[in-house]
């Protein structure tokens, strides 16, 4: 199959969209979005420079259709989603959303039903469009920088009105290898700040779950589960988390969860390889001073 992926100027998703790739058909080409050198070596490389990314679907589907691409990939993520849907509505080509696992005999396969179960999809009718959740592929090794050919968009129907850059305090939580996250069992918005400790000494990031979230004690952007972040650190701390089904899907890739809960029959227990019924005002300041003996 002949592959396109779309993404932002990222390496680290640029690479997990490549490996992707390459399970379905032969050396992708890519269209980049933004600015900045485009990491890796394709046989085509365009790039568009636009502030509205769901005007780029018209262009998109020109480029398909002159280069005859049979798959496009994007991240799952907030541009990859505002241009798969659109895109695949304008091609009449199915879309397969969130995908986690390609085999080489074009079976792709997504979660469903909040991540309880995974459905197989066969693919049979080119051009497919497909996200890919992050790091559920190995980065590739992606060398050198490729010259790319400007792809000119036009004004569209969509205007950005504004912009608002967020910082943010130390590593992503998407690229975090530990993340340390808390929820309603926490208490109060203070309470989070001996979890921002201990995820400082371990080079981690801090999440939260939706209902930390729709209490106001963590901003949106920490959020973490199906309408939220999708993550697979190395390690999850789960602290005061009862462990609904929609958080469960967003970290159905971690390697190890440790849940911390008072509540014994916390779902979030059936989750973690490792699990601690105990307050957590008492095992976190505990677990934060070994750490700081170890260092």
């Amino acid at each position: 199959m002949k592959t396109l992926i779309v993404e932002i100027v990222d390496a680290k998703r640029i690479g997990e969209l490549v490996t992707a790739a390459r399970l379905i058909g032969d050396e992708p080409d890519i269209l980049a979005l933004g600015t900045g050198a485009v990491p890796g070596r394709y046989a085509k490389a365009y790039q568009a420079m636009t502030e509205a990314s769901a005007n780029m679907v018209g262009p998109i589907a020109e480029l398909i259709a002159a280069n005859g691409y049979d798959a496009v990939l994007l991240s799952a993520t907030t541009v990859g989603a505002e241009i798969a849907g659109k895109l695949g509505a304008r091609l009449t080509a199915p879309v397969i959303s969130e995908v986690i696992d390609i085999t080489p005999d074009r079976i792709v396969k997504r979660p469903v039903y909040g991540g309880k179960a995974v459905a197989a999809y066969k693919i049979e009718k080119q051009p497919v469009v497909l996200t890919v959740r992050r790091k559920y592929f190995e980065t590739a090794d992606l060398q050198g920088v490729t010259e790319t050919i400007p792809l000119s968009v036009a004004p569209g129907d969509v205007h950005l009105i504004a912009e608002e850059v967020v910082q943010t305090d130390g590593i992503a939580l998407e690229d975090a290898e530990v993340v340390v996250s808390g929820g309603r069992g926490i208490g109060e918005k203070d309470n989070f700040t001996m979890l921002k400790e201990m995820a400082g000494l371990v080079n981690g990031a801090v999440g939260a779950s939706r209902g930390a979230v729709d209490e106001g004690w963590a901003m949106p952007r920490m959020q973490i589960g199906q309408t939220g972040n999708i993550i697979a650190p190395a390690v999850y701390f789960a602290v005061g988390i009862s462990g609904a089904s929609q958080h469960l899907a967003g970290i159905a890739n971690a390697k190890c969860v440790v849940a911390i809960n008072k509540d014994e029959e916390a779902n979030i227990f059936k989750r973690a390889q490792f699990g601690i019924v105990a307050d957590y005002k008492k095992v976190v300041p505990a677990l934060t001073a070994a750490l700081k003996e170890d260092r």
